[in-house]
């Protein structure tokens, strides 16, 4: 009777593990779905997309300059004549860089254009 016992239990051990699993018409187990988990997104991602999009060079543009000001007013200690000079010069700088940018970009295309045409 011990013997029956331990098979019966051991039957209905089994009967409880197959049942959460059901086998379809062409013997597979169809298991239930499980959820699609989604990768984490990070900050990386976000300035990723941000950097390829069309606002980002004139929001970047706007960020730089304020910051550059922002430094300037710190600097100054409320001295205006001396904030002036500051961010005039910085002006004048940023002038200068701008046109030399330019005349080496018009440069290298007019080079690259009579390469071409040769």
């Amino acid at each position: 009777m011990a013997q029956q016992r331990r098979r019966t239990s051991s039957n209905n051990g089994s009967r409880q593990r197959s049942s959460g699993t059901r086998r379809t018409s062409n013997g597979r187990t169809s298991a239930k779905k499980q959820s699609v988990q989604t990768a984490d997104v990070t900050f990386a991602d976000y300035w990723l997309a941000f950097s390829k999009s069309k606002i980002f060079f004139p929001v970047m543009t706007i960020l730089v300059i304020t910051i550059i000001i922002l430094i300037d007013l710190l600097i100054s200690w409320n001295n205006y004549d001396r904030f002036f000079i500051m961010l005039g010069i910085e002006l004048i700088l940023a002038a200068a860089i701008w046109i030399i940018g330019l005349v080496l970009s018009l440069g290298s295309e007019s080079s690259s254009d009579e390469g071409t045409a040769s």
